[in-house]
């Protein structure tokens, strides 16, 4: 949206719409306010409600004017549309943590609402829309007390993230192409097979406020349909042949490669990496409270709370305009505290759509580099992204932490006695180190590079509670304060890293510090990743009587899962696990019910089963690593779970409760019980044995049931049709292969059917070999019939086509001890082999020329311990292939089929196999049921 740009003139006698009114709605935090304020409208000051000019200047002055009356203060943007642009805003020096560092190129922040010295003030934005331009902070609480800012949506004309969606994809003249939607305001040019992405155009200066290259330095995916969002490679500037910009934001990239795109739908959201400016500042200020914002783009870097006091994030919406077709909504983190005092809270938001995490609440640890005097220590900024401003006060505690094992020094918790370091303010120190005095000597054995320092005063209570976490990249919240924490009743929905992480981190981000006292209840973590609450502080010696954290309890939480750990605690002294409920995310379609017959006529009997449709969950839900006082207990558990911990420098002993098993599997069954339930016991009734009635004509759902520690969970059901006629397409089952004859190696379910005349269809599946140590053949179709004796005899139909391609016959009791009579197609040179497999040891004892026909029957014969291997032309007269083979060491065999070939082609044709019999007895691959 392009806006006609007017810098408005201020009039000077704009004060004069200055009126004095009655406080209206909440109060900041620990605020204790008149019982009237003095309201400031900013459309006295020149401010355009109606969008059509730069309200910038307007709005600082407005401030300015808010900032020199006495007693509370209300600035007013009446309710409209505010064009904000950075030329004519506040600029200050700043340095902020997880930034940019000490970097000078980026210390000038310019600011669209600051609050600078200010107390008892409010910004209502009565609704209002305030759009940014430019690279630039929306708003500011500096030095200021008992603030609050409310009530508006704010977003950018054009985002430093460039939402990519792929509307279209597939192949043209055997080429593959890709169109990318790209949402208005993103600009680009096409030039030299490369797209050159240009921010919104500066007003002042004629030129583009930044600008980036094809997928510039990261890239994160979003799935709209899935709903999830995750970090990932970008495809889509390889091997490019020709981009073509079409007109209306949609931009073609034609390749020189021949595999059609599998992305369409996907959004690539591409950015550069430089945290310029944060979203939002709160800088040595207290009794801060932002209030339903709709915050639709953060740019920089989120909401940072940085040696603040008393901060109330509420009722905010983080995500991004939905008719914007942008999905990225913070160019970072949404909501970072890094060295905040007294009580944080953060209730009732929505966080959707960040480029790193949700929230994030630590403080940060200083590296000792030198030690100038007995009470005195150096102490240097060691992430790049943070320095410049101040970490310590005077009358500060601090505490001095061994980086070995993380844990305090003993004897010393000292105060600040001063500070010789960078203010923020001045320019004549250094931006990353600091000289700081103590009240007391510093032991002898802090030694720089060993040891670092927390500001402890600077550690605050934290409520988190009441929100929505969703389409996450990495993780919904980490928190390291050694004062409570209390995290509940939110939702976190698809988190692509751990949903809660609680570290304290002296070698990468020198994030502190420890916890003492975290409390985790009531949460719904829904499609979680693995590990779901992740505790890995970065000690590297590990001693479970000296833990980093303690008191973690996790209570009444609700996990819907996949196959991850729910639980990872490292260095943790009393960590407990109860009442949770654990449930599978495909409980209920886990198993499902089977008919016979699906149209029985009316007073016949049939038959239903249940089966399950897919494998007990493997992963241990728990791991404690130099752990202790762990407890599990009073949870509920769902079928299929693996109810494992494991250990590591933990002793078994402390880790109790549960059916919980340390150091083993423990899995529940998928199907302990079966029962079923008839939606009309009159036209079908149906007993606990799965034997059915059939009354009247008409239509019965027949449910399966079984039991688990959650309750009664019902599977996937089945319908009849009583007294349909049976050629009816009602009454057709689907073709499903008989497992009750047969099982499947490494299944690959979508390169295997069974066709109509009992035929055995396998595509091969590119996966690679069942040779020597390769061992990555999938679908290796095999029945326990005869036990790896007898005569087995298969009709096979293909031949191979390409490469190391294999399909035939198989003797097999695993990938290293094996028997196959195969068509091969050795690079080239088809032929039949008879190969096999002793402990790993790979041979092929006889082959032959392929006999170029597309049918041929094949047998292995086993007596005693020998077999001999033949083929057939017409399934009547053999020949054989070489001599007997001694196979006295492949015992509890199995006979089956393969089709496989070493790489993924979609121009495979597949192999048939029917008419399988043991020792002349078929053996069937169809199901009856």
């Amino acid at each position: 949206m392009q806006f006609l740009l007017r810098w408005p003139a201020l009039a000077l006698g704009a004060a004069l719409a200055v009126t004095a009114t009655t406080l209206l709605g909440p109060l900041p935090a620990g605020a204790a306010r008149a019982a009237a304020e003095t309201v400031v409208e900013v459309t006295a000051f020149g401010a355009d409600p109606t969008g059509r000019s730069d309200s910038a200047a307007a709005v600082a002055k407005a401030v300015r004017h808010a900032g020199t009356i006495e007693g509370p203060v209300r600035i007013v943007f009446p309710h409209g549309t505010y064009q904000i642009y950075p030329e004519q805003a506040e600029v200050r020096e700043l340095y902020v943590s997880n930034t940019v560092g000490a970097d000078q190129s980026y210390k000038d922040k310019r600011i669209g609402i600051l609050l600078e010295d200010m107390d008892d003030v409010t910004v209502d934005g009565d609704g209002s829309h305030l759009q940014f331009h430019g690279l630039m902070t929306t708003f500011a609480a500096i030095r200021s007390q008992r603030v609050s800012v409310r009530d508006f949506s704010f977003d950018y004309t054009a985002p430093k993230v460039v939402d990519a969606t792929v509307s279209e994809s597939g192949l043209a003249d055997g080429h593959a192409y890709r169109v990318l939607k790209i949402p208005a305001g993103s600009g680009f040019s096409v030039g030299d097979r490369q797209v050159t992405w240009l921010g919104e155009t500066s007003p002042a200066t004629g030129r583009p406020y930044w600008s980036g290259v094809n997928g510039m330095q990261y890239t994160q995916i979003h799935d709209p349909t899935a709903k999830r969002t995750w970090r990932g490679s970008n495809p889509l500037f390889d091997d490019v042949a020709s981009m073509t910009d079409l007109g209306a934001q949609k931009l073609r990239i034609d390749y020189s490669t021949g595999t059609a795109p599998s992305d369409r739908g996907l959004v690539y959201q591409m950015r550069q990496t430089t945290r310029d400016t944060p979203s939002a500042l709160l800088w040595e200020s207290k009794d801060i409270t932002v209030q339903d914002l709709k915050a639709r783009y953060l740019h920089g870097f989120g909401f940072v709370g940085q040696l603040s006091e008393n901060v109330t994030i509420k009722g905010n919406e983080f995500r991004t305009d939905p008719a914007s077709g942008r999905t990225t909504a913070g160019f970072a983190d949404f909501v970072q505290m890094s060295g905040v005092k007294g009580q944080v809270n953060i209730t009732d938001n929505l966080f959707d759509g960040a480029h790193d995490d949700a929230i994030n609440i630590h403080g940060t640890y200083l590296e000792v580099t030198g030690r100038p005097a007995p009470n005195a220590l150096t102490l240097e900024y060691r992430h790049n992204e943070t320095a410049g401003f101040p970490q310590f006060h005077p009358g500060d505690t601090v505490e001095i932490v061994d980086k070995r094992t993380m844990l305090p020094v003993p004897g010393t918790t000292a105060g600040v006695v001063s500070v010789d370091g960078p203010s923020g303010q001045d320019h004549d120190k250094s931006l990353t180190s600091m000289t700081v005095t103590f009240d007391r000597t510093v032991p002898d054995s802090v030694s720089p590079r060993n040891f670092v320092v927390e500001n402890t005063t600077y550690t605050p209570s934290v409520e988190i509670s009441g929100n929505t976490f969703r389409s996450i990249p990495t993780r919904g919240v980490l928190v390291t304060t050694r004062r409570p924490v209390v995290i509940e009743d939110n939702v976190f929905d698809g988190m692509s890293m751990a949903s809660i992480f609680i570290s304290s981190d002296a070698y990468q981000w020198y994030e502190s510090g420890p916890v003492t006292d975290v409390l985790i209840r009531r949460n719904t973590f829904q499609r979680p990743a693995a590990p779901v609450i992740f505790v890995e502080p970065t000690n590297q010696a590990v001693d479970p009587a000296h833990p980093v954290h303690r008191n973690i309890r996790i209570e009444d939480n609700t996990f819907r899962t996949g196959d991850v750990r729910l639980l990872d605690a490292k260095s943790v002294g009393g960590i407990t696990f109860k009442s949770n409920e654990v449930s599978r995310l495909d409980r209920n379609t886990s198993f499902a019910a089977e008919a016979k017959n699906r149209c029985p006529a009316p007073g016949t009997t049939t038959s239903v089963r249940t089966v399950t449709t897919t494998a007990p969950y493997s992963t241990s839900l728990f791991s404690y690593r130099g752990s202790s006082g762990a407890v599990i207990s009073g949870n509920d558990f769902d079928n299929g779970l693996n109810l494992r911990a494991d250990l590591d420098a933990t002793d078994p002993a402390q880790v109790t409760g549960d059916e919980v098993v340390n150091g083993a599997d423990h899995v529940l069954p998928l199907l302990p019980t079966t029962s079923y339930t008839s939606s009309n016991a009159t036209i079908a009734a149906v007993d606990a044995t799965g034997r059915v009635t059939a009354g009247s004509t008409g239509t019965a759902v027949i449910t399966p049931v079984t039991h688990s520690q959650l309750g009664d969970t019902t599977g996937v059901p089945i319908k009849l049709t009583v007294g349909a006629d049976p050629a009816s397409p009602v009454c057709t089952k689907p073709l499903g292969l008989n497992t009750d004859a047969w099982s499947v190696v490494r299944d690959l379910p979508d390169h295997r059917a069974v066709l109509p005349d009992d035929t055995l269809q396998l595509t091969p599946g590119g996966r690679g070999f069942l040779w020597a140590g390769a061992n990555s053949a999938h679908n290796l179709v095999l029945t326990g019939t005869g036990s790896g004796n007898g005569t087995a005899t298969v009709r096979m139909s293909g031949r191979t086509q390409r490469g190391y391609m294999e399909a035939g016959l198989l003797l097999y009791r695993g990938d290293d001890d094996y028997l196959a009579l195969q068509r091969k197609h050795n690079a080239g040179s088809p032929t039949l082999t008879l190969s096999s497999e002793q402990g790993g040891r790979a041979q092929e004892p006889d082959r032959a020329p392929d006999p170029g026909q597309d049918d041929l029957w094949l047998r292995l014969q086993r007596t005693g311990d020998s077999v001999t291997a033949s083929y057939s032309l017409d399934g009547t007269g053999y020949t054989r292939l070489g001599e007997p083979v001694d196979v006295s060491w492949l015992q509890d065999a199995r006979f089956g089929v393969l089709a496989e070939v070493e790489s993924v082609s979609d121009s495979d044709t597949p192999f048939r196999f029917n008419d399988f019999t043991v020792d002349g007895t078929p053996v069937s691959f169809t199901s009856e049921w």
